[in-house]
């Protein structure tokens, strides 16, 4: 009777160990789809969102605002700006200005020798 209950109490044991790896199981494959789920809605809303921008960009047919085109404007004068700048330094380098004759000092006039008295 004694070895009945030990065999009995590592069955349910091993059957409980057994349930509960199992458990386990189902709720990570419960885990896996809901994060599924949750992926592909916020796929499907970034593509709502996608084609109502590429919408309104079409009502507007391509116009920008005062801000953008000002923006672009301002962006415009600055390469052209950088582009000067960066031609008259090339073409500095290349042709360096010509060194100016360093000027001598000018020597003292010549005085009278001396006459003894």
């Amino acid at each position: 009777m004694h070895r009945l209950i030990i065999v009995m109490f590592v069955a349910l044991c091993l059957m409980g160990t057994s349930s509960l790896a199992l458990a386990g199981d189902v709720v990570k494959i419960k885990r896996g789809h809901t994060k599924d789920e949750t992926k592909a809605g916020k796929d499907a809303v970034e593509a709502e969102e996608n084609a109502m921008e590429s919408d309104m960009g079409a009502k507007r047919g391509g116009k920008k605002g005062p801000i953008m085109q000002y923006r672009e404007k301002m962006k415009a004068k600055r390469h052209e700006m950088m582009d000067k700048m960066k031609a008259h330094k090339d073409d500095a380098m290349a042709n360096p200005p010509a060194s100016a004759p360093v000027p001598v000092p000018a020597s003292p006039p010549p005085t009278a020798p001396a006459t003894a008295p």
